[in-house]
Formats: C-alpha cells, sequence, structure tokens
C-alpha cells in the first residue's frame, strides 16, 4: 500500500475535515479526497460521514486509525536516522535527478564535496522523467531527494530553490567558412543549426528565453546532448545555441568559437526542488547545503 494514503487519512483523523487536512499536508483538498477514494475502495468502508458542517470517522475508521498511528508516525515522520545525521558516518544513499547537461556542471563538484564532507554516502543520479506528473510522483513517494531543472514547481506541498542562470550562446566552427567573430541576425537564420533538443515550458529552451517571437531554424540534426551539438559544430557549418558554460567547455580545445546571440534573451534559471516532507529531514537538509554550495562556488 502506498503510506501517503495512510499518511492522508491520519490527518483527516486529526484534522476532522479535509479542507485542513490538505492545508496540513501542503496538497489541495481534491488530492485529499482522492487519497480518501482509494482507501474506501482497499477496505470496503466508506471511512467518514456527513456530521453536520464536519465529518466523522466510523467505527473501522476509529479501529484502523488506532492500530497504524504510531507505526506511522514511525515510519513516516519520526524514524530517528532522519532526524539525526551524522555526515562524517552516516551510510545514506540520495537520489537527485537531473538531466545529462545538468550533470556536467554539478555532478563532479558534489562528488568531490560528497568524499571530504560525507565519504561514506553515496549519490545516485542516473533518474531522469519524462513527464512532469512523473518528477512529482516520485518526489512525493521518495524516490528521489531533489529534482535539478530548469522549472519550478508551482504545485502545492513542494519547495523550489534557484541555484543559479546561465547564458544562451552561438557555437560554431572555429573555421566556418562565412561567420567570423560575430553574427547577425539574418546570417543566424540563414545558417542550418543542431537543435539542442532541451525542453522547458514546452518549449525549446531558446524560444522559452527570448524576448521576441522567433522564426522557425533550419534543422540539419537534433540532438538531446550540449555537448554532442558542441562537438557536430566543430566539424561542420552547422550552429549550436548552448549553454555558455558547456560551450566554454570545447571552446578549451580551439575547435569552435563561441558568439554572443543576436536577439536579446534572459537567462536560462537552474532550480532545485524537493517535497516538503523531506523539508526538515536532517541528511536531506545536508544535501541541499551540499548542492548549494557547490553551485555557488561553480557558477557566482
Amino acid at each position: 500500500m502506498d503510506l501517503n494514503l495512510l499518511k492522508t487519512f491520519d490527518a483527516v483523523m486529526n484534522a476532522r475535515s479535509v479542507n485542513v487536512a490538505a492545508e496540513v499536508l501542503g496538497i489541495t483538498s481534491p488530492a485529499v479526497s482522492q487519497a480518501l477514494n482509494r482507501l474506501r475502495e482497499q477496505y470496503g468502508d466508506p471511512l467518514f460521514v456527513r456530521a453536520g458542517r464536519g465529518i466523522r470517522p466510523t467505527n473501522f475508521a476509529v479501529e484502523l486509525h488506532a492500530e497504524i498511528q504510531q507505526p506511522l508516525l514511525q515510519l513516516v515522520n519520526g524514524t530517528q536516522s532522519r532526524h539525526l545525521f551524522n555526515p562524517e558516518t552516516s551510510q545514506r544513499k540520495f537520489r537527485v535527478s537531473s538531466h545529462k547537461d545538468l550533470d556536467l556542471m554539478l555532478i563532479p563538484s558534489l562528488v568531490k564535496y560528497r568524499q571530504e564532507k560525507a565519504p561514506h554516502t553515496k549519490f545516485i543520479a542516473d533518474i531522469e522523467h519524462d513527464s512532469e506528473e512523473s518528477r512529482q510522483d516520485d518526489l512525493r513517494m521518495r524516490k528521489v531527494d531533489i529534482i535539478i531543472s530548469t522549472v519550478q514547481f508551482e504545485e502545492h506541498g513542494y519547495h523550489n530553490q534557484l541555484l543559479f542562470k546561465q547564458d544562451l550562446v552561438v557555437a560554431l566552427s572555429r573555421e566556418h567558412p562565412r561567420i567570423q567573430g560575430g553574427i547577425s541576425e539574418d546570417a543566424f537564420f540563414a545558417e542550418e543549426h543542431i537543435l539542442w533538443q532541451t525542453k522547458r515550458m514546452d518549449r525549446y529552451t531558446l524560444n522559452s528565453v527570448s524576448a521576441k517571437h522567433l522564426p522557425s531554424r533550419r534543422v540539419a540534426y537534433s540532438t538531446g546532448s550540449a555537448m554532442t551539438g558542441l562537438n557536430l559544430v566543430a566539424d561542420t557549418e552547422w550552429l549550436c545555441v548552448s549553454s555558455r558554460w558547456h560551450a566554454n567547455q570545447v571552446a578549451v580545445t580551439g575547435r569552435i568559437q563561441v558568439l554572443e546571440l543576436p536577439f536579446e534573451t534572459q537567462q536560462v534559471p537552474v532550480y532545485m526542488t524537493w517535497h516538503h516532507s523531506q523539508h526538515k529531514d536532517a541528511g536531506h537538509q545536508w544535501l541541499r547545503e551540499a548542492v548549494v554550495n557547490t553551485s555557488s562556488a561553480l557558477y557566482r
């Protein structure tokens, strides 16, 4: 059984109100009602009945609550390991979900920080999500501890912290036959592009931060990896829009030139997001501090 269903049931039992329980849990009232409906189906009992302006638990609900209250408290909220965390001795595993491009920016320094501060802990950073719903579910179910992405979660029950912002630039071969040292808007859209498929807010990253509506680009090749695109432009006449950080990693080889975009764009934000149920977890607090410290040292 999903323990969050029992956690929701416990909150409703304590509050005798769906709306108050929703506020306590940091979720919506329909989400609380949906959880109760799932429990009703599993137990074959209505659990609550109307009583004036409030609700009253059935006899079965009272018995169920008495059975689960203490074990639930220990499992969800009260385990000592969540309140006491010693980084020097802990063997806890932290699960970080992001994107391969963001991993390149953050994971090496984060692992170094872990080796120095909490050498027996472990980072698992191989989790990606295809949908917003799966991202939220994995945070809520604690399948991942934090998500690092360019979009913050607007739903109730999630915390967002801005880590840094990055500029977008255009990269092309050092030996490009038509463009050297600078690029005009007309020249930008006249050339063929490697399309960086990473999206934010259901749009390609460049379009999401542009100050104006952009014409369609001539797409020669599409990739979900910034580093793949940057290495391909070094040996072709294609252009690639990427973050300045990734472009600079390849520019040091002398194979590409990095130019400013010929139109105004906003910076791309990078957020760390976690579920409210993890907010007071001592180990989770250490993880968030580690991410903030390493990212601020790199991008201040």
